[in-house]
Protein backbone atom coordinates (compact mmCIF):
# COMPACT_ATOMS: atom_id res chain seq x y z
CA UNK A 1 0.00 0.00 0.00
CA UNK A 2 1.68 3.17 -1.20
CA UNK A 3 1.81 6.14 1.18
CA UNK A 4 2.21 9.78 0.12
CA UNK A 5 3.47 10.92 3.48
CA UNK A 6 3.18 14.50 4.74
CA UNK A 7 5.90 16.02 6.90
CA UNK A 8 3.68 18.31 8.96
CA UNK A 9 6.32 20.52 10.57
CA UNK A 10 9.55 21.71 8.98
CA UNK A 11 11.24 25.06 8.43
CA UNK A 12 13.09 26.86 5.67
CA UNK A 13 15.79 29.44 6.46
CA UNK A 14 17.13 31.74 3.78
CA UNK A 15 20.23 33.85 3.35
CA UNK A 16 20.15 36.69 5.89
CA UNK A 17 20.89 39.29 3.22
CA UNK A 18 17.55 38.49 1.60
CA UNK A 19 15.60 37.26 4.62
CA UNK A 20 16.94 39.11 7.68
CA UNK A 21 16.19 37.67 11.09
CA UNK A 22 14.23 39.64 13.65
CA UNK A 23 15.92 41.66 16.36
CA UNK A 24 16.07 40.41 19.04
CA UNK A 25 15.74 36.65 18.50
CA UNK A 26 16.46 33.40 20.31
CA UNK A 27 19.02 31.97 17.90
CA UNK A 28 20.79 32.42 14.56
CA UNK A 29 21.24 29.58 12.08
CA UNK A 30 22.66 29.13 8.57
CA UNK A 31 20.47 28.76 5.48
CA UNK A 32 18.43 25.58 5.08
CA UNK A 33 16.87 25.42 1.63
CA UNK A 34 14.12 23.51 -0.13
CA UNK A 35 16.79 21.51 -1.95
CA UNK A 36 18.53 20.72 1.34
CA UNK A 37 15.26 19.41 2.72
CA UNK A 38 14.58 17.00 -0.14
CA UNK A 39 18.11 15.66 0.22
CA UNK A 40 17.54 15.10 3.94
CA UNK A 41 14.43 12.97 3.36
CA UNK A 42 15.65 11.13 0.26
CA UNK A 43 14.60 7.50 0.23
CA UNK A 44 11.43 8.07 2.29
CA UNK A 45 7.76 8.21 1.26
CA UNK A 46 7.52 11.92 2.09
CA UNK A 47 5.80 13.70 -0.78
CA UNK A 48 4.28 16.73 0.91
CA UNK A 49 5.34 19.23 3.57
CA UNK A 50 3.98 21.83 5.95
CA UNK A 51 6.35 24.81 6.18
CA UNK A 52 6.05 26.36 9.63
CA UNK A 53 7.17 29.92 10.34
CA UNK A 54 10.25 29.71 12.62
CA UNK A 55 10.70 32.04 15.58
CA UNK A 56 13.82 33.95 14.32
CA UNK A 57 11.70 35.54 11.58
CA UNK A 58 9.03 36.70 14.06
CA UNK A 59 6.04 37.91 11.99
CA UNK A 60 7.91 38.37 8.71
CA UNK A 61 6.61 35.39 6.77
CA UNK A 62 8.52 36.22 3.57
CA UNK A 63 10.90 33.26 3.64
CA UNK A 64 8.13 30.81 4.51
CA UNK A 65 5.88 32.14 1.75
CA UNK A 66 8.64 31.98 -0.85
CA UNK A 67 9.36 28.42 0.24
CA UNK A 68 5.70 27.56 -0.28
CA UNK A 69 5.96 28.94 -3.80
CA UNK A 70 9.03 26.77 -4.40
CA UNK A 71 7.37 23.61 -3.09
CA UNK A 72 4.18 24.37 -5.01
CA UNK A 73 1.05 22.30 -4.46
CA UNK A 74 3.12 19.83 -2.44
CA UNK A 75 3.18 22.30 0.46
CA UNK A 76 0.99 24.06 2.97
CA UNK A 77 2.09 26.70 5.47
CA UNK A 78 1.62 27.85 9.04
CA UNK A 79 2.26 31.58 9.51
CA UNK A 80 2.71 33.97 12.42
CA UNK A 81 0.48 37.04 12.48
CA UNK A 82 -0.34 40.04 14.63
CA UNK A 83 -4.04 39.58 15.43
CA UNK A 84 -4.39 43.28 16.22
CA UNK A 85 -3.34 44.44 12.75
CA UNK A 86 -4.06 41.52 10.39
CA UNK A 87 -6.95 42.16 8.02
CA UNK A 88 -9.23 39.89 6.03
CA UNK A 89 -7.30 40.82 2.90
CA UNK A 90 -4.04 39.80 4.61
CA UNK A 91 -5.53 36.40 5.43
CA UNK A 92 -6.83 36.03 1.86
CA UNK A 93 -3.33 36.67 0.54
CA UNK A 94 -1.85 34.08 2.92
CA UNK A 95 -4.54 31.57 1.98
CA UNK A 96 -3.74 32.04 -1.72
CA UNK A 97 -0.09 31.29 -0.88
CA UNK A 98 -1.25 27.98 0.73
CA UNK A 99 -1.14 28.97 4.39
CA UNK A 100 -3.68 27.03 6.45
CA UNK A 101 -2.81 27.81 10.05
CA UNK A 102 -1.46 30.36 12.52
CA UNK A 103 1.31 29.53 14.97
CA UNK A 104 1.30 30.79 18.56
CA UNK A 105 4.76 30.21 20.02
CA UNK A 106 4.70 30.46 23.80
CA UNK A 107 7.90 28.50 24.33
CA UNK A 108 10.68 29.51 21.90
CA UNK A 109 10.18 33.25 22.35
CA UNK A 110 9.35 33.69 25.99
CA UNK A 111 9.74 37.47 26.03
CA UNK A 112 7.04 37.76 23.40
CA UNK A 113 4.66 35.31 25.05
CA UNK A 114 1.22 36.51 26.09
CA UNK A 115 -1.38 34.66 28.19
CA UNK A 116 -3.17 32.00 26.18
CA UNK A 117 -6.52 33.36 27.34
CA UNK A 118 -5.65 36.60 25.54
CA UNK A 119 -3.78 35.34 22.46
CA UNK A 120 -5.95 32.51 21.18
CA UNK A 121 -9.43 34.10 21.18
CA UNK A 122 -8.16 37.07 19.15
CA UNK A 123 -6.77 34.78 16.47
CA UNK A 124 -9.85 32.56 16.60
CA UNK A 125 -12.10 35.52 15.79
CA UNK A 126 -9.99 36.24 12.71
CA UNK A 127 -9.94 32.63 11.51
CA UNK A 128 -13.54 31.61 12.17
CA UNK A 129 -15.00 30.01 9.06
CA UNK A 130 -11.65 29.90 7.23
CA UNK A 131 -10.90 26.19 7.61
CA UNK A 132 -7.59 27.14 9.26
CA UNK A 133 -6.33 26.09 12.68
CA UNK A 134 -4.31 27.51 15.57
CA UNK A 135 -1.04 25.73 16.28
CA UNK A 136 0.35 26.18 19.80
CA UNK A 137 3.88 25.53 21.03
CA UNK A 138 3.98 25.81 24.80
CA UNK A 139 5.49 24.38 27.97
CA UNK A 140 3.63 21.32 29.25
CA UNK A 141 2.59 23.30 32.34
CA UNK A 142 0.49 25.51 30.05
CA UNK A 143 -1.60 22.62 28.70
CA UNK A 144 -3.99 22.80 31.65
CA UNK A 145 -4.57 26.50 30.90
CA UNK A 146 -5.59 25.70 27.32
CA UNK A 147 -8.66 23.65 28.24
CA UNK A 148 -11.03 26.54 29.16
CA UNK A 149 -9.75 28.55 26.19
CA UNK A 150 -10.22 25.64 23.79
CA UNK A 151 -13.87 25.35 24.79
CA UNK A 152 -14.56 28.75 23.21
CA UNK A 153 -12.58 28.27 20.00
CA UNK A 154 -14.30 27.84 16.65
CA UNK A 155 -11.21 26.59 14.83
CA UNK A 156 -9.17 23.47 15.64
CA UNK A 157 -6.30 23.55 18.12
CA UNK A 158 -3.06 21.79 17.13
CA UNK A 159 -0.39 21.00 19.74
CA UNK A 160 3.25 21.13 18.64
CA UNK A 161 5.90 18.57 19.45
CA UNK A 162 3.97 16.06 21.60
CA UNK A 163 2.86 18.98 23.77
CA UNK A 164 6.53 19.32 24.81
CA UNK A 165 5.92 16.55 27.35
CA UNK A 166 8.87 14.52 28.63
CA UNK A 167 7.38 11.03 28.35
CA UNK A 168 9.38 9.81 31.35
CA UNK A 169 8.55 12.69 33.66
CA UNK A 170 5.03 13.94 34.16
CA UNK A 171 1.91 11.76 33.93
CA UNK A 172 -0.13 14.82 34.94
CA UNK A 173 0.84 16.58 31.72
CA UNK A 174 -0.14 13.54 29.69
CA UNK A 175 -3.56 13.74 31.32
CA UNK A 176 -3.83 17.44 30.48
CA UNK A 177 -3.03 16.73 26.84
CA UNK A 178 -5.44 13.81 26.72
CA UNK A 179 -8.27 16.07 27.89
CA UNK A 180 -7.45 18.57 25.14
CA UNK A 181 -7.38 15.83 22.52
CA UNK A 182 -10.65 14.35 23.74
CA UNK A 183 -12.16 17.83 23.30
CA UNK A 184 -11.00 18.00 19.67
CA UNK A 185 -7.33 19.04 19.65
CA UNK A 186 -4.80 17.60 17.23
CA UNK A 187 -1.26 16.54 18.20
CA UNK A 188 1.90 16.64 16.12
CA UNK A 189 4.20 13.68 16.68
CA UNK A 190 7.18 15.89 16.01
CA UNK A 191 10.47 16.80 17.63
CA UNK A 192 10.71 13.49 19.46
CA UNK A 193 14.38 14.20 20.12
CA UNK A 194 13.34 17.39 21.93
CA UNK A 195 11.18 15.71 24.55
CA UNK A 196 12.97 12.51 25.53
CA UNK A 197 15.73 12.73 28.10
CA UNK A 198 16.29 9.00 27.96
CA UNK A 199 18.49 6.95 25.62
CA UNK A 200 17.18 6.19 22.15
CA UNK A 201 14.06 8.28 22.65
CA UNK A 202 12.94 6.35 25.72
CA UNK A 203 9.22 6.62 26.33
CA UNK A 204 8.41 8.35 23.05
CA UNK A 205 6.81 5.31 21.43
CA UNK A 206 4.57 4.75 24.47
CA UNK A 207 3.53 8.41 24.46
CA UNK A 208 2.76 8.28 20.73
CA UNK A 209 0.63 5.16 21.23
CA UNK A 210 -1.19 6.74 24.17
CA UNK A 211 -2.12 9.75 22.05
CA UNK A 212 -3.20 7.48 19.22
CA UNK A 213 -5.46 5.58 21.58
CA UNK A 214 -7.26 8.81 22.43
CA UNK A 215 -7.78 10.22 18.93
CA UNK A 216 -6.31 8.20 16.05
CA UNK A 217 -7.89 10.56 13.51
CA UNK A 218 -6.32 13.71 14.97
CA UNK A 219 -2.62 12.94 15.07
CA UNK A 220 0.00 13.71 12.45
CA UNK A 221 3.76 13.22 12.15
CA UNK A 222 6.57 15.68 11.43
CA UNK A 223 10.37 15.74 11.22
CA UNK A 224 10.97 19.24 12.66
CA UNK A 225 13.77 19.63 10.07
CA UNK A 226 16.36 21.21 10.02
CA UNK A 227 16.54 20.52 13.77
CA UNK A 228 17.30 23.92 15.21
CA UNK A 229 19.75 24.21 18.12
CA UNK A 230 18.79 24.05 21.76
CA UNK A 231 18.14 27.42 23.35
CA UNK A 232 16.52 28.77 26.46
CA UNK A 233 13.86 30.88 24.77
CA UNK A 234 15.41 34.19 25.80
CA UNK A 235 15.44 36.87 23.13
CA UNK A 236 18.90 38.33 22.74
CA UNK A 237 20.51 39.85 19.70
CA UNK A 238 23.61 38.15 18.43
CA UNK A 239 25.11 37.09 15.15
CA UNK A 240 26.85 33.91 16.30
CA UNK A 241 25.63 31.25 13.88
CA UNK A 242 24.72 28.04 15.68
CA UNK A 243 24.83 24.66 13.93
CA UNK A 244 21.77 22.51 13.44
CA UNK A 245 21.54 19.30 15.43
CA UNK A 246 23.16 16.43 13.56
CA UNK A 247 20.20 14.07 13.17
CA UNK A 248 19.10 11.50 10.62
CA UNK A 249 15.87 13.04 9.35
CA UNK A 250 14.98 10.01 7.26
CA UNK A 251 15.60 7.88 10.34
CA UNK A 252 13.09 9.95 12.31
CA UNK A 253 10.54 9.14 9.62
CA UNK A 254 11.34 5.43 9.70
CA UNK A 255 10.89 5.38 13.49
CA UNK A 256 7.14 5.73 12.95
CA UNK A 257 7.11 2.14 11.71
CA UNK A 258 8.49 1.05 15.08
CA UNK A 259 5.87 3.06 16.96
CA UNK A 260 3.03 1.81 14.75
CA UNK A 261 3.76 -1.48 12.94
CA UNK A 262 0.26 -1.59 11.43
CA UNK A 263 0.43 -0.05 7.95
CA UNK A 264 -3.17 1.11 8.02
CA UNK A 265 -2.47 3.08 11.20
CA UNK A 266 0.66 4.63 9.66
CA UNK A 267 -1.24 5.57 6.52
CA UNK A 268 -3.75 7.51 8.59
CA UNK A 269 -1.05 9.34 10.58
CA UNK A 270 1.27 10.04 7.67
CA UNK A 271 -1.21 10.72 4.88
CA UNK A 272 -4.95 10.70 5.54
CA UNK A 273 -5.12 12.80 8.71
CA UNK A 274 -2.85 15.59 7.41
CA UNK A 275 -4.75 15.72 4.13
CA UNK A 276 -7.84 16.72 6.10
CA UNK A 277 -6.09 19.13 8.45
CA UNK A 278 -4.12 20.94 5.74
CA UNK A 279 -6.73 20.99 2.99
CA UNK A 280 -5.44 18.63 0.33
CA UNK A 281 -8.27 17.21 -1.76
CA UNK A 282 -6.39 14.27 -3.31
Amino acid sequence: MSIRAVDCHMHIFGDQTRYPFAEPRSYTVPPASVEDYWRAVAGTDIARVVVVQPSPYARDNSCTLDALDSFGEAARGVAVIDPDTTTDSDLAMLHARRVRGVRVNLRSVRAAAVPVAEALPKIDRLLAGSGWHIQVFCDPEVLSELAPVQAGLRVPLVLDHFGAIDPLAAERHVGDMRRLVEAGAWVKLSGSYRISSGPDGAGVADLARAIHGTAPDRMVWASDWPHTPQHGGATASGDAVLPYRDLDTAGLYRAVADWFPDETVRRAILQDNPRRLYDWSD
